[in-house]
């Protein structure tokens, strides 16, 4: 047995120390007998968005709707391990057109970066050699912005808009399909290139419903109707008589958790669900066919094995390895392919994670290490980093050195606008934020937080429907545990605002603007709390920054020009109740109306100064010292609060605490904790909560209770500005 045992750990460690480190961009290894296979060849290229490997037929998935890539795989090569870098479509893609790891092109997420415009791409090299190119995209996460339209000649990335006249961020593909069959035929006669990108498995799933009849899982319909529409495209050349002539490609750029280790997405995690894509290569008569390459491969091996295969040089700057012993069926060289996820730090604050995955163990770096025992435990359900010390160590140098061999070509960065951001809302996607400034060590393990994510995206789908307040019951603990997670913050700021509990979305919206000042769109929200709240020249000021961050942002221009109507009807009525005081000097209804409006412009301190007056001339009238009392306690400015004077106004207001007024035991409470006096502001903030909800007021009485559990904490409710 320990013998055994010591062949096992011998054999990881030559895997290690032999497969996973970039190919050498100087000395690669002879190109093979199949160099120059598909010399002349027309290639059709698929990227199959978000597609499991194991949903399909030929990947033995039993109730897969698949024959289109079936038979593919019949007539040529099917990659049985073949593994993404980044389980995000925009990187992910950049690796399959460039050869070179996310690290190398600085591309690590969508809606960040864009792709450098010195590094060579797949299309640049057929357009170089005559080929006639061109790129049909899913989905906006693939829009030209980001660098990937360099070496198409067309690049076919506009989706219109829908019924409500706002832009698609994606497509069918039968829509794609269509746009590259018209292309297809005005080649004839030419050599071509054609990238067709189909994003159907992704979310939503909207499968047409004779394919939501054939299976009853919602993916696998979607799956099915992807396969039917690339149908399409095999019969074309086939009644072209181009199969023979055509190198098709098919390749998944990342697969889809669907509920394994509790998660219901892609980006966040590396697990095999995730990571594990198809690959499947087909030339009839040119590349054997009916053949099943065993060993791990990767997409950053796509572009040199495509090269070798058209029978042209790979670009010195190309660090995948060229594939062609897997398709001949020569002796493979064993691989380990690097994984990489930076979105849960880049949208929530949490943790990078990274992995190295071999013909044995697939290990992830993260703040709790992972080490699965691939042939043993196919489903990752058993960590065993902690059994396997010796594995860990190995693996976690061999990836150390993997990284330290790479490149760096550095990305430009892309705009992210309010359409960037509402297209990768639409799609699922957290748009990348500002992350926290705190050391990697601290940061949390995304597989700690599935759970929060998971509840996130449910919450932003409850609150795209309307569902306010099922998306905050959702989100408030997300905000509790994960307060780094400046989307939380900002997505439950909206939320409160769809249900009018406008200072919590203030409170909300602001801190998310604290982190991250130049999101145009938080601006935005704020600016309409504001105005709601009557904060008129705040509202302003927040619709401006907007307008400074991005131009175009026309929800901001149009609400601006309702706040500046609002604030001149503001200042009119704040001159009509200072010329109505100096002849009724005793109305105190007017008084407090004049002191609220002048709150709500930001003019606390005449508003201070309108009560005390009014104060001066009835010492005693329980509504002047109530809102007095009220802004002493809780105004903005420090220096304008005064809790002892507070807590006496306050007393007068209720007659000596004798008050059934829920409304002045809230100013009580307010007053008694700036006081310092917390205990009683507990016992106050109960009290008025219980009248509150007696009186059928249940939203003031939520209001003074969550105010009260400030209180238990020790803390003093301030109002924003």
């Amino acid at each position: 047995m320990y013998g055994k045992r010591l062949i096992i750990c011998f054999a990881a460690l030559l895997l290690v120390a032999t497969g996973c480190r970039p190919a050498s961009k100087t000395e690669r290894r002879p190109a093979g007998k199949l160099a120059a296979a598909a010399a002349n060849c027309n290639v059709l290229l698929l990227t199959l968005d978000t597609t499991r490997a194991d949903r399909l037929g030929c990947y033995g998935w039993q109730k897969a709707v698949t024959p289109v890539l079936d038979a593919l795989a019949q007539r040529g090569t099917r990659f049985e391990q073949t593994f993404c870098q980044v389980p995000i479509t925009l990187p992910s893609h950049t690796v399959l057109l460039t050869g070179l790891y996310p690290p190398e092109t600085g591309v690590h997420v969508n809606g960040r970066e864009r792709l450098g415009e010195t590094v060579p791409t797949l299309a640049e090299a057929f357009q170089q050699h005559g080929y006639q190119t061109a790129a049909f995209i899913a989905a906006g996460v693939l829009h030209e912005a980001y660098g990937l339209s360099r070496g198409f000649g067309v690049y076919d990335h506009e989706f219109g808009h829908n019924q409500a006249g706002q832009p698609r961020p994606q497509r069918p593909a039968n829509e794609v399909c269509d746009r590259a069959l018209a292309w297809l035929q005005a080649q004839r006669g030419s050599r071509f290139m054609c990238w067709v990108h189909l994003f159907d498995p992704h979310t939503p799933y909207e499968a047409p419903p004779e394919f939501v009849r054939r299976t009853s899982d919602p993916y696998d319909a979607e799956v099915a109707f992807m396969d039917s529409q690339i149908g399409r495209l095999v019969e074309w050349l086939r009644s072209e008589q181009l199969l023979a002539k055509t190198l098709i490609i098919a390749v998944g750029d990342h697969g889809e958790a669907l509920g394994d280790h509790g998660y219901d997405s892609h980006a966040l995690l590396l697990y095999d669900g995730i990571m594990h894509v198809p690959f499947l290569v087909s030339l009839p008569g040119r590349l054997p066919e009916s053949h099943v390459a065993t060993g791990v491969v990767r997409c950053v091996d796509l572009v040199p094995t495509v090269l070798d295969l058209m029978g042209w040089p790979a670009p010195t700057e190309v660090s995948g390895e060229s594939l062609l012993a897997d398709l001949s069926g020569q002796e493979q060289p064993q691989r380990a392919s690097y994984g990489e996820t930076d979105y849960g730090y880049e949208s929530y604050g949490w943790s990078k994670l990274r992995s190295l995955t071999d013909a044995r163990w697939k290990y992830i770096r993260a703040p709790r290490p992972e080490l699965y025992d691939r042939l043993a435990d196919p489903q990752e359900r058993r960590n065993q980093a902690a059994e396997h010390p010796d594995v860990v160590l190995r693996m976690e140098r061999a990836l150390a050195r993997f990284e330290a061999g790479m490149s760096q070509h550095g990305a430009a960065e892309a705009e992210i606008n309010s359409r960037t951001s509402a297209a990768l809302r639409s799609l699922g996607y957290v748009a990348p934020s500002s992350p926290p400034a705190t050391q990697a060590a601290q940061l949390k393990d995304p597989k700690d937080m599935v759970s929060i994510a998971v509840n996130y995206r449910r919450a932003r789908d409850l609150l795209g429907a309307g569902l306010a307040a099922e998306a905050i019951e959702l989100m408030e603990p997300g905000a509790e545990r994960s307060p780094e997670s400046t989307c939380i913050i900002e997505t439950l700021g909206r939320a409160y605002a769809m249900v009018r509990r406008l200072e919590e979305a203030q409170r909300c919206l602001s801190e998310a603007l604290s982190r991250e000042s130049q999101n145009a769109d938080t601006h935005y929200a704020l600016a309409g709390v504001l105005a709601l709240r009557g904060r008129f020249p705040a509202s302003a000021a927040e619709c401006r920054q907007a307008l400074e961050l991005e131009e175009t942002h026309e929800k901001a221009r149009q609400l601006l020009v309702s706040v500046k109507e609002a604030l001149a009807r503001q200042q009119a009525e704040i001159a009509a109740c200072r010329t109505a005081l100096e002849t009724r000097p005793d109305d105190v209804e007017l008084c407090v109306r004049l002191s609220n409006l002048l709150i709500d412009a930001g003019n606390v301190e005449q508003a201070r100064q309108q009560l005390r007056d009014g104060l001066a001339r009835q010492p005693e009238h329980p509504a002047l010292a109530n809102n007095l009392a009220w802004l002493l306690a809780t105004c903005w400015r420090a220096d304008l609060r005064d809790g002892r004077e507070a807590v006496r106004l306050a007393r007068i207001a209720c007659g000596n605490i004798s008050t059934t007024d829920p409304s002045k035991l809230d100013t009580l409470a307010v007053a008694c904790a700036e006081a310092g006096e917390f205990a009683e502001a507990v016992e106050t903030a109960r009290r008025a909560a219980q009248l509150a909800r007696a009186a059928g007021n249940v939203q003031a009485a939520e209001r003074i209770e969550r105010r009260a559990a400030l209180f238990e904490r020790g803390q003093a409710y301030h109002e924003l500005p």
